[in-house]
């Protein structure tokens, strides 16, 4: 099986990419990280080479500049591993190795649907995708017509973000005379019902692999996903080609959406564009990830034009390790908490191929519980 040389280049301080080495190194990579000093994925056992750049975005993509110019022997594939970087880069679309790395083959409309939500939920909603109705507003009285017209609870996002940092709820109008509107925001309709994600791997616009879940647990009502139980929704595929021909994307993302309380649709809230927290449960939920990563390089010739998709799946809720515990610690959930310590099944999910890694999350944990240290949601995505 021939070997892919891989780097990952990272700039935010995410958990959930010290599960992409691993996952890499199953699929038969060689994996590079470039990135800011002590970031997740340079804890891996399984990464070879280790290039830092100073804690800055701005830098780490002038870094990047330079350390692709000087490899003689050319990555096969360069992972922008969250948002930050690609927001960085968008802007430098216009420099001709930005338009080669960046993770679309549509152009720049690829990558306005990528770093834009405005751009991403107008898109969809003229693709006919079934998105929250929504409102593009540009100051506050705006805002007001808009919760007027979609009713309260009223979602506001805005045009760039991540880890739920960008989202507000509004539960009531009076609540509209806090929000300072520098920018178009998204006035967006609230959705009932049960939440939901995606992982998936794009090659060049088409889906190859995915699986989903529901969200059984979330660390904060925005935060990432601390349990998830697998379900299969049989309309995802198509939600997943439509995107897939709007965005031209390559490479692993999530998806989030809801579905609806009343009639059990899909409604999309977003999309991903980079590996997330739940990449390495491929296996466990009924897809292997690392073969289709095989098939995104370009090996494993004979399959590559069958999708891997979820037959059956288990029926109970996976826990995650370690923000699960973070979420049992904040919401005062003695019983969750008891559970990690003294349950052996959950004891499975402890990133036990990974012993750094799991040291310093064990760290964060007893900091935490000592009270010496606040863990921020947004390290755990």
């Amino acid at each position: 099986m021939r070997h892919f040389r891989v780097l990952i280049v990272t700039y935010a301080y995410w958990e959930g990419l010290s599960r992409l080495p691993a996952l890499l190194h199953e699929a038969g990579c060689e994996i590079c990280v470039l990135g800011v000093p002590d970031n997740f994925p340079s804890y891996s056992r399984f990464v070879k080479r280790l290039f830092i750049s100073p804690n800055d975005v701005d830098a780490v993509v002038a870094d990047l500049n330079v350390h692709l110019q000087n490899q003689s022997n050319k990555y096969d594939w360069v992972i922008i591993s969250d948002d930050p970087l690609l927001y960085a880069l968008e802007k430098r679309r216009n420099e001709t190795w930005v338009k080669e790395n960046f993770p679309t083959i549509a152009g720049d409309a690829g990558i306005d649907f990528i770093t834009s939500k405005s751009a991403f939920i107008e898109a969809c909603r003229n693709k006919n995708i079934k998105v929250p109705d929504f409102d593009l507003c540009s100051d506050l009285s705006q805002i007001q017509t808009a919760g007027h017209r979609l009713g309260y609870p009223l979602v506001i996002k805005q045009e760039q973000g991540f880890a739920g940092l960008a989202v507000r709820i509004v539960d009531h109008a009076e609540s509209l005379s806090g929000i300072h509107v520098e920018r178009q925001v998204i006035a967006q309709e609230f959705i009932r019902g049960r939440l939901a994600s995606a992982a998936a791997v794009f090659k060049e616009g088409k889906p190859i692999a995915w699986f989903s879940y529901y969200r059984s647990r979330t660390w904060g009502d925005c935060g990432p996903s601390a349990a998830i139980e697998a379900k299969i929704f049989p309309e995802l595929e198509h939600m997943l080609n439509q995107l897939g021909e709007l965005s031209g994307f390559h490479g692993l993302c999530g998806i989030d959406f809801f579905e609806q309380e009343n009639t059990g649709e899909l409604i999309l809230l977003e999309q991903n564009f980079r590996p997330t927290l739940t990449i390495s449960l491929g296996k466990r939920l009924g897809v292997d990830f690392a073969m289709a990563i095989r098939i995104f390089l370009g090996s494993d010739e004979a399959i590559k034009e069958h999708a891997l998709t979820q037959k059956e799946v288990v029926k109970r809720v996976i826990p995650l390790f370690p923000q699960d515990v973070f979420r049992a610690i904040d919401a005062q959930d003695r019983q969750g908490l008891l559970k990690w310590c003294f349950y052996p099944l959950w004891w499975r999910e402890m990133r036990w191929n990974e012993p750094f890694i799991m040291f310093l999350n064990l760290r964060h944990i007893i900091q935490k519980l000592r009270g010496i240290k606040k863990v921020n949601t947004r390290r755990f995505v």
